[in-house]
Parts: structure tokens; C-alpha cells; sequence
């Protein structure tokens, strides 16, 4: 069943301008995180020093695969998509220069919780994994592998466990090479969490530690 949860990032008088980074970066991939798959700076949010600052983000749990294209380690754009559910494949062809999914099937061959795509277009592709975040939008690819090899089978069982950052220099859409360097402020499995919750920014001047607590 498809949830949705909604959650939102507050600051008032932070003291110092920040850059919340969030990120699905707790993922289980067979070859390790950051050598041939790699998650996206699914969102970043500015918190300035004075004055109050809200941001929401939200998730819903239908996921996606996404054919993207890849510019210096930035997601440009997805040609297309396909949504698909736990225990399903799906077939990425091309024809000229068009890409598509075949429709996602039920597939015994599927790992248990994963989803499945097979590279079936001629060459090497980027492939994304992500979540529709309202019926009939594009997906938001939060992981991609990069360099699918033509015939490949990728698996993946994505863990909606989000991540927080602060004082990273990501951009939104760009992909995350190496473990974030800044300290964890914030990791919550979505799928246990309330569908709304509110988190307060601190910021301790004489410490110079920030928190992301529950209000």
C-alpha cells in the first residue's frame, strides 16, 4: 500500500546561514554504495541566520525507474520512466534514440523486496531509481547506477531511511560520490514515522553544534 509523508524543517534566528542536505544514503547494494551506484542530494534547503525558515519535503512510497542523463555528476533530466511496484521488472529497450520501460510484470526471479530492471538498449546506460512524489509527476531519482552494462539485471531493494546533513556544499540533483563528511544530524525510517512531523533546527553559538529535534 502507498504512503505519504510529509515532513517539515523549521529554523528561527539559526544564528548562521546553513544548507540542509537530505539523502537516501543507508542502501544495501550487493557491489557497495559509491562504486558503480551513487545517491542524489535528493533535496537541499537553505536556513538563513535571522528570521524564521520552513521547508517541507515529501515522500510517497511508489517507486519508479528512471532513465536519466548524467552531466558532471548532476542529474540533467530523465527521458523517461516507469513506475513499479516490490517483486516487479521491467526492460529498458531503445529504438533510435528513444527509451522505454516495458510494462513492469510480477517476476518469481526478483530478490525478495527488490525491484528489477534489465539494460536490453544496445549500449552502457545511467539508470535511476526513485519515487513519484504525486500521481502523474515525474519521478525524483534519488539513486543512480551508472554505466548498466547491455544485458544486465539491476537489482534494487530501496530503504526509505533519510538522511540530514548540514554544511555540505551538494547541490540539489547532484550525485553523492563519496560518505558525507559532515556530521549526521538527522535518520528516520519514513515508513515508521507519522504521515506529518515537524523538526526545529538549533543552532548552539558557544558550541557551535547544530541539532535536528522532533517538535
Amino acid at each position: 500500500m502507498t504512503f505519504v509523508k510529509k515532513l517539515t524543517f523549521e529554523s528561527n534566528d539559526l544564528g548562521i546561514d546553513v544548507n540542509l542536505l537530505l539523502t537516501f544514503d543507508d542502501q544495501s547494494i550487493a557491489d557497495g554504495l559509491y562504486k558503480s551506484c551513487y545517491p542524489s542530494a535528493f533535496a537541499v534547503r537553505k536556513f538563513g541566520a535571522e528570521g524564521t525558515y520552513r521547508a517541507d519535503v515529501t515522500y510517497r512510497s511508489q517507486l519508479a525507474f528512471t532513465k536519466v542523463t548524467v552531466s558532471n555528476d548532476v542529474i540533467q533530466s530523465a527521458s523517461t520512466n516507469v513506475p513499479i511496484n516490490v517483486g516487479q521488472s521491467t526492460i529498458l529497450t531503445k529504438e533510435g534514440e528513444v527509451y522505454r520501460f516495458s510494462d513492469p510484470k510480477t517476476d518469481s526471479s526478483v530478490p525478495e523486496k527488490n525491484i528489477q530492471c534489465t539494460n536490453n538498449a544496445p549500449f552502457k546506460e545511467d539508470i535511476g531509481v526513485g519515487f513519484i512524489e504525486k500521481e502523474g509527476d515525474a519521478p525524483k531519482t534519488t539513486l543512480v547506477w551508472r554505466d548498466v552494462a547491455h544485458g544486465q539485471k539491476l537489482n534494487s531493494e530501496f530503504t526509505p531511511v533519510l538522511r540530514g546533513y548540514i554544511g555540505t556544499d551538494y547541490q540539489e540533483n547532484c550525485l553523492i560520490k563519496g560518505q558525507v563528511e559532515t556530521d549526521r544530524l538527522f535518520e528516520e525510517n519514513l515508513a515508521a514515522l507519522d504521515d506529518q512531523t515537524t523538526w526545529a533546527i538549533t543552532y548552539d553559538s558557544s558550541t557551535g553544534v547544530f541539532s535536528i529535534d522532533r517538535k
